[in-house]
């Protein structure tokens, strides 16, 4: 085992060999026309055992500074993983070091998308709002249940013996039913359609998709690892209870406690030049004085953050969600968004997501994907796109959007983002999912990511009676 000092030095090191890989497959990626996310996923599987593992490049023997006769034995000095680039340069040591972080980078990230929900845009849309958001996930449940079974199998469950193949179904409902949040609403923002009709609708209700989805997962986990229907209920219920009393109780007192300090603050020095959205749009307020948002306010919210991640933690809905809803419950203050987001913004977009992307890739194992698992593969990646593209178009046309923008709205959907990577690693942490089975996750959230912005931008220079939905 390696000492804390030695921890200590391979975390630093892993950090900077995670921010080169991201950042270098972030810049290709932009390249070619694509987000930086695609290229940061992908530096995390070329950093994990896909390319640098021990099926590839097995160590014989390793550089001392490496430490891997230390850091891949256990306590009683036996292997317990084989010498390769990535498992010398990730020891599990550090690895641990490195999840706790990239939960970190999600319950930051989410905050932030939580931040920009402005509830104004949303009156008179909740039927158009619940229509989307419902059906985009019965859909995908459904989906899951008919191709679970081509599925349910030694290569994509970690144990057929001991999985639920109903906790199994219901694990590939929540990867079908996921949408990307921030992506949607960055993509809405850059075409200027951030006060449509298609924004409103799809942006509130993807982010009621997003809340669905991890109780679904949640859910899934409960079933696979044989909880009792009554423990999963008492814990949806839970679950229910902490999201109404952030709505009810939570968000009102922000108002009165954090909006109006602000507000009058910002009134008294004015707002400070050049601020940066989490989307990397910069705005800019008149000059003045200095901050609106002192220390103690920015404390005290991220205090919020931290306890509203620990409690979804803690009822199995994951930090994800936590910290959507701190964000959600904070008062809309455009000031107060800007402020927030310049404060926090770099550190989480630049330095902690790509740990977490890079500590996902070190769980995608392509080098497991045999020939026999391609059926499998293609099956669920087409059961995804048709069942979320589709199933968003049909309902948005349900819902009263034009057959253009009800058809931008199932391409937008249809966009994974990292979320496929957070609901594999429960999986497979879970013992539910196979390495197999993160694999096509992953394989399917670069799909679908990167057919999105050209489809967006295909459809979105049609006219609208030229989209059959």
């Amino acid at each position: 085992m390696l000492t804390s000092g030695q921890v200590v030095a391979f975390i630093l090191f892993d950090i900077a060999v995670i921010l080169i890989a991201a950042r270098l497959c972030g810049l290709a990626a932009k390249k070619v026309g694509q987000p930086a996310v695609v290229g940061e996923i992908i530096a995390g599987v070329l950093l994990g055992p896909s390319l640098l593992g021990p099926t590839l490049f097995g160590l014989d023997s390793p550089p001392e500074f490496l430490a891997c006769g230390v850091s891949l034995t256990n306590a009683a000095g036996a292997a317990i993983e084989p010498a390769s680039i990535t498992s010398c340069l990730f020891p599990p040591q550090a690895r641990a070091v490195l999840n706790g972080i990239g939960q970190l980078a999600l319950l930051l990230f989410m905050f932030l998308v939580g931040l920009e929900l402005d509830f104004r845009l949303l009156k008179g849309k909740a039927a158009q709002i619940a229509t989307v958001a419902v059906g985009v996930v019965a859909i995908p449940i459904v989906v899951g249940f008919l191709i679970s079974p081509i599925l349910y199998n030694e290569t994509f469950v970690f144990d057929v013996d001991t999985v639920s193949s109903t906790g199994f179904a219901l694990f590939i409902g929540a990867f079908i039913s996921i949408t990307a949040l921030p992506v949607m609403a960055r993509i809405l923002q850059e075409k200027g359609l951030s006060a449509s009709p298609l924004a409103a609708v799809g942006v509130a209700a993807a982010a009621v998709v997003t809340v669905l989805m991890f109780m679904l997962v949640a859910v899934a986990a409960g079933v696979s690892a044989g909880t009792s229907t009554g423990t999963l209920g008492t814990k949806l219920g839970l679950a229910v209870l902490y999201l109404v009393l952030m709505m009810v109780v939570v968000r009102p007192l922000l108002e009165r406690y954090v909006g109006e300090p602000y507000e009058a603050r910002a009134q008294k020095i004015g707002l400070i030049n050049a601020k940066k959205t989490w989307s990397g749009v910069d705005e800019f307020a008149p000059a003045g004085a200095g901050e609106a948002l002192s220390h103690g306010m920015f404390a005290w919210i991220l205090i919020l953050v931290f306890t509203s991640g620990w409690v979804a933690h803690i009822l199995g809905i994951n930090v994800i969600v936590g910290g959507f809803m701190a964000g959600l419950v904070l008062p809309v203050r455009q000031g107060l968004i800007r402020d927030m987001t310049v404060e926090l913004f770099d550190t989480v977009a630049v330095i902690l997501l790509p740990i977490f992307l890079a500590f996902a890739g070190l769980n995608a194992d392509f080098t497991k994907l045999s020939v026999d698992a391609i059926p499998g593969l293609l099956v669920f990646v087409l059961a995804c796109i048709v069942a979320k593209w589709g199933g968003a178009a049909a309902l948005g046309k349900v819902a009263g959007l034009s057959g253009r923008d009800s058809n931008l709205l199932g391409i937008l959907m249809n966009c994974r983002g990292l979320l496929p990577l957070v609901v594999g690693l429960v999986g497979l942490q879970g013992q539910v999912i196979s390495p197999v089975m993160n694999v096509a996750a992953v394989t399917m959230a670069l799909i679908t990511t990167a057919m999105t912005g050209p489809l967006f931008d295909r459809f979105n220079r049609v006219p609208s009676e030229e989209v059959a939905v």
